[in-house]
């Protein structure tokens, strides 16, 4: 069995690895095409073009494994097949289960290189990429920026914080309304100070008003100083208003940001869908092994080659659609985070074992 499988496997991880190459480096040629203006508006040299292009390699890697996984097991079984070693297989006494368990095992090695991938090296290379397009292609200076003006920060309890600026180098922000309304979205409470200082990890107002409103009335307090129990960082204050990427992101930063969306008060729900999908994608591919194999060994015979691998494909596609709706009835509150991340997985996984049972063993 052993000779078996090293054989099978051989023939399997050649064409994978042959087909991950070609799609990646049409991958890469879009992108050189995508971006050629700006190769010739910079005056890039071909060098910085070869780096800038080969830094976006692994993100390139992980959109073509899907589709490589399925292509290597139809031509892989195609041509066992093809050459009757399946019959010669089962000639042999040999379940034809174990070979569907051999894929099944290459299937989540793949799965595991893809979560590998999108953990431990796409960040680090997307942010490199980017890096290099403003530095070196665009010739723009990387400066981190302390000082921001008219931010709207969302806090917990129905609270919101409007800063008319904030230095997050000397954690100090000035002229700040903080705004507290009830479930009705009447104003309750509202706070105006002219200095805030970040201190013992909470905000120190200085120099301001407290209203607190009752029906038609409402009452002021002034002070000197005042803690605000706002427990918001100075740098978690200035990611209100920036833009997120999630690919540059790996499990930790994508926890991490996810407890500061709650901290401001906001849904994370699309963050929360992101953060199974990562888990999910590991068993998607045993998934489209289901999904193949019945095509590639099952059906062949009746349907023809093409039509077979045709109609694999097909159902591929439709399952990777399946991902994107379910997606998005999670981000519209229909279904729940783990619910829109696992549902096409559970779904495929059955008509997948259903169509196993078909296959003769």
């Amino acid at each position: 069995m052993k000779i078996l499988y090293k054989y099978i496997t051989k023939i399997f991880v050649k064409i994978f690895l042959f087909t991950t190459a070609v799609i990646a480096l049409v991958g890469i040629i879009s992108e050189l095409f995508r971006q050629t203006n700006l190769y010739i508006d910079n005056k890039t040299p071909f060098y910085l073009i070869l780096i800038h292009l080969l830094s976006d390699m692994p993100w390139w890697l992980i959109q073509a494994l899907p589709i490589s996984a399925l292509l290597a097991l139809l031509f892989a079984l195609g041509d066992l097949s093809k050459n009757n070693e399946i019959t010669a297989i089962k000639a042999a006494g040999i379940n034809i289960s174990r070979i569907i368990i051999l894929f099944f095992i290459m299937g989540f090695v793949i799965g595991t290189g893809d979560f590998a991938i999108k953990e431990f090296i796409v960040p680090k290379t997307s942010l490199y990429n980017k890096a290099i397009e403003k530095e070196k292609i665009q010739k723009e200076k990387i400066n981190i920026k302390t000082e921001f003006y008219s931010l709207i920060v969302p806090a917990l309890s129905n609270t919101r914080i409007t800063i008319d600026h904030l230095n997050t180098e000397e954690n100090v922000m000035k002229n700040i309304a903080v705004e507290k309304y009830s479930d009705k979205f009447k104003i309750e409470h509202l706070i105006l100070a002219e200095v805030g200082i970040w201190e013992n990890d909470s905000w120190l107002l200085k120099n301001g008003i407290i209203r607190n409103f009752n029906a038609n009335f409402w009452n002021e307090t002034y002070f000197e100083q005042y803690n605000s129990n706002i427990h918001i960082k100075p740098e978690h204050m200035a990611m209100a208003i920036q833009d997120v990427n999630y690919e540059t992101m790996n499990m930790h930063a994508l926890k991490k940001y996810i407890n500061q969306l709650r901290l401001f008060g906001q849904t994370t729900v699309r963050e929360r869908i992101i953060l199974n999908i990562r888990f999910a994608a590991v068993y998607a591919y045993i998934v489209v092994m289901m999904i193949g194999i019945p095509f590639a060994i099952g059906f062949e015979n009746k349907l023809g080659k093409i039509l077979s691998s045709t109609l694999a494909m097909t159902a591929a596609l439709i399952y990777w659609g399946t991902q994107a709706i379910t997606k998005s009835l999670g981000e519209n509150l229909i279904l729940s985070p783990f619910i829109a991340a696992w549902l096409p997985n559970l779904i495929f996984s059955a008509i997948g074992i259903y169509l196993l049972i078909k296959v003769k063993k």
